[in-house]
């Protein structure tokens, strides 16, 4: 197999060039190495937040594309984490990177057999323009690879309104995507997910910030993003963990944090608990799946119940009946009733006597 990328070795792990005429140059600033692999994967906090639009809400930045990826065999050990950002100066997107004919995927799968499972943490879902075909590429890989499972997990949906010309072609192609399942599953990103990304991908997390609770603003998106995801492809997200909400809110502008509140782990004074710039609810409630949870009502009053049971008691004890109507394979037994009658010595000793004097006669 003929490969594209060039591979170097780094303090913590690899260095990736996709393409080996890739060079640093002025206008992309990840040129020349897009895929990097081990610790040398992880990014800061600010990067994190800036992409994936977490802890306080979607950024959208169109520009910037970002995917941690992990890699595992049949007993779902992990082989390989990494990270892959998308080319500005050659108008590359990340899917279209690492699943490219003869890419850096393929030929891992090529030279480790074992590997079965494909995770994918993407800030956007894959498009299908003209100009990258980022979601064809995925399907031909998959149809290569029948028995590889991939998981897709992203924070924000990438054209898919009417507003943009081609969106008609990035939801009819998720949607074709998604009809691959069980194979392929496609989640918003919710729940545990965060931390477990925080945990593996984001240089020098404190605990304070690894297991604070998910804000009010960053819950509401990812609701909104499992109900639009279901409505197109059909198939509700294999996993979503929100907290639902009870009364929705509308958000009054987008949130362009400064240069301190992103370099710091805690959250604004203004997007605390009672943040009130949380996206739109679907009109449609999205359980989690596949553990939904269901309300109970129980009872108010605290008074005794008395339940009274009425059986059926037979009218005579000692009426006859037929055994075998009771105990299975039971024979009838004829019973003969024997009576003894005691005797007493006194009306014994004349009889013997009478029986003496007929025979001396």
């Amino acid at each position: 197999m003929e490969n594209h990328f060039q591979e170097f070795s780094g303090y913590h792990g690899t260095l990736v060039k996709p393409y080996y005429w890739f060079y640093p140059n002025q206008d992309c600033s990840k040129c020349p190495y897009h895929i990097k692999t081990g610790e040398e994967a992880r990014v800061t906090y600010k990067e994190f937040y800036e992409s994936f639009g977490f802890p306080y809400g979607p950024t959208m930045p169109e520009s910037k594309q970002l995917i941690f990826y992990e890699l595992k065999d049949f007993s779902r050990a992990t082989v390989q984490r990494g990270h892959v950002t998308n080319c500005v100066a050659s108008n590359l997107h990340v899917e279209s990177i690492l699943f490219d004919n003869n890419g850096y995927m393929e030929t891992l799968l090529y030279q480790l057999n074992s590997i079965c499972y494909i995770t994918l943490y993407a800030n956007y879902t894959p498009c299908n323009e003209y100009t990258h075909c980022c979601i064809s590429k995925i399907y031909n890989f998959l149809l290569k690879y029948p028995e590889t499972r991939l998981d897709i997990y992203f924070s924000q949906l990438y054209h898919v309104d009417d507003d943009f010309p081609v969106s008609a072609w990035n939801r009819e192609a998720l949607k074709s995507l998604g009809n691959l399942w069980p194979q392929v599953t496609i989640n918003p990103l919710s729940g545990g997910v965060w931390q477990t990304l925080l945990y593996s991908f984001v240089k020098g997390i404190s605990s304070t910030t690894l297991y604070q609770p998910i804000l009010q603003s960053r819950a509401s998106a990812d609701r909104f993003n499992a109900h639009r995801i279901h409505l197109i492809t059909g198939i509700k997200p294999y996993f979503v963990d929100v907290i639902p909400m009870s009364k929705p809110q509308e958000p009054t502008h987008c949130y362009k944090p400064t240069q301190a509140n992103v370099g710091s782990n805690s959250a604004p004074h203004h997007f605390r608990s009672n943040s009130q710039y949380a996206f739109p609810l679907p009109p449609i409630p999205i359980i989690p799946f596949p553990a939904p949870q269901f309300k109970i009502k129980q009872e108010t009053s605290s008074k005794p119940i008395n339940v009274v049971r009425h059986l059926n008691m037979p009218g005579n004890t000692m009426e006859e009946f037929e055994l075998s109507s009771f105990i299975p394979n039971a024979r009838k037994i004829n019973e003969t009733i024997i009576t003894e009658k005691i005797v007493k010595m006194n009306d014994k000793e004349p009889k013997d006597k009478k029986s003496k004097k007929g025979k001396e006669k």
